[in-house]
């Protein structure tokens, strides 16, 4: 006899799960075009932001919106709200670095927000939100903060984008060689890096690409091959 929740539960399963921090875009064009295939998660700590996101998502399977900002430890975190609003951080802007680049006006703080954070893992642990597959991460040199509040849930991890700095434009942040360092112990290798313009020329920030083991050997079980393949080729990555 057909089960039908049996069936729904499976292709849920079958399903990427990408979560998505720093979705004030929506999903990315990218994936998009395997919707059947993901299920997005996205965090949107803004909640008129997060409204506007909702209407977005019906072609999606279970996906949801979620109304949290993220850290390492729970707690009230002042945002710094950008001129530029994709420049917005949680870190303070380091307007030495930031100094004679066109760029750096859209840097300056026009506005401080109080906003209530809390770690990844603990929204899991509570059952608000699904194990990440692949976890994409745009939040302005808060990145490294964001990935310790996944916890030991980075093992679990497939593959990780996020933007990465060479030079800290915000004051105290980390930049791309302590993320390579943060995620080792957890089996993530450094697969591709894009440039990020926007500093006429310089390299100081880019997209970053992670995945499990090492590229010709991925360290993954049975029920994540598929999920790899996939990732493979949306990021473009070699062997595909």
């Amino acid at each position: 006899m057909f089960n039908f929740f049996a069936t729904a539960t499976a292709l849920a399963r079958d399903r990427l799960t990408l979560v998505d921090i720093g979705a004030a875009g929506g999903v990315q064009q990218k994936w998009k075009r395997h919707l059947r295939k993901v299920r997005p998660v996205l965090f949107e700590p803004n909640p008129a932001e997060a409204a506007r996101l909702r209407p977005a998502l019906p072609s999606y399977s279970d996906a949801i919106v979620v109304e949290h900002g993220l850290a390492a430890a729970a707690g009230k975190y002042t945002l710094n709200v950008a001129h530029w609003p994709g420049c917005t951080s949680l870190l303070t802007p380091d307007r030495d670095i930031l100094a004679g680049y066109k760029i750096a006006p859209l840097y300056e703080t026009v506005d401080q927000i109080s906003v209530e954070c809390v770690r990844f893992d603990e929204l899991y642990r509570s059952g608000k939100v699904p194990l990440p597959d692949v976890v994409k991460i745009d939040v302005e040199g808060y990145e490294y903060e964001v990935l310790l509040g996944f916890g030991d849930l980075l093992h679990d991890v497939i593959g990780i984008e996020t933007e990465a700095w060479f030079y800290p434009v915000f004051k105290g942040q980390k930049l791309l060689h302590d993320l390579v360092a943060l995620l080792l112990p957890f089996g993530l290798s450094l697969r591709r890096i894009e440039t990020v313009d926007g500093f006429e020329g310089d390299l100081v920030c880019v997209n970053a690409f992670f995945t499990r083991g090492k590229a010709g050997k991925p360290d993954l079980t049975p029920a994540q091959m598929p999920k790899y393949s996939l990732l493979q080729h949306v990021w473009g990555l070699n062997g595909t």
